[in-house]
């Protein structure tokens, strides 16, 4: 896909379109998790053709992102997994971002003994190794440090606040939950 270097904001805003287009084609609509198509679609309705400077380095970064077929493969692997999957995650992700971001601040291993105390506060010690590795598959699936720099550079384009990382804690628990199964 060949993206211009300075496009206007009708044409920023086609990129995007069909760029989430190509990722939940397909996908109908109504199923889980396909709400989703909508927020990544969302770019402020008065978008500046020339916009400020940080403004303009977030898109084209955003625009490389959008161009890598790998990314858009990644996305597309999340939308249909989030379509067949009709279920939230069986997990609380605050106390993931919690523990296991914690435990990758203070450099815990996941398959440590620490690591394993650390787990048994995100998730039931009793949960058996079967179920451990499937909640692993499923974290795996929707982790994806491009997909959560896609949301923090969607951000930066529609003058949100930024927000801290959570991609570390979560791939740190899927390991963990691995380690422990």
């Amino acid at each position: 896909m060949t993206i211009p270097t300075t496009p206007s904001a009708r044409e920023r805003r086609q990129i995007i379109d069909d760029f989430v287009g190509r990722a939940f084609a397909g996908v109908d609509p109504g199923a889980p998790g396909a709400h989703v198509a909508q927020g990544m679609r969302q770019l402020p309705a008065d978008s500046p053709d020339e916009p400020g400077a940080e403004q303009a380095e977030a898109w084209a970064e955003l625009a490389r992102l959008v161009a890598d077929e790998s990314f858009g493969r990644r996305v597309r692997q999340m939308a249909l997994a989030g379509a067949e999957a009709g279920e939230r995650p069986s997990y609380d992700p605050a106390p993931v971002i919690e523990h296991a971001g914690g435990a990758v601040a203070a450099g815990v291993a996941p398959g440590s003994p620490e690591g394993r105390l650390i787990l048994d506060q995100i998730v039931d010690a009793g949960m058996p190794a079967e179920e451990r590795a499937r909640l692993a598959a499923q974290v795996e699936t929707f982790t994806d440090r491009r997909v959560e720099r896609y949301w923090k550079l969607m951000g930066v384009l529609n003058g949100r606040a930024p927000f801290p990382s959570s991609a570390p804690a979560f791939e740190w628990f899927a390991a963990a939950l691995r380690a422990h199964g």
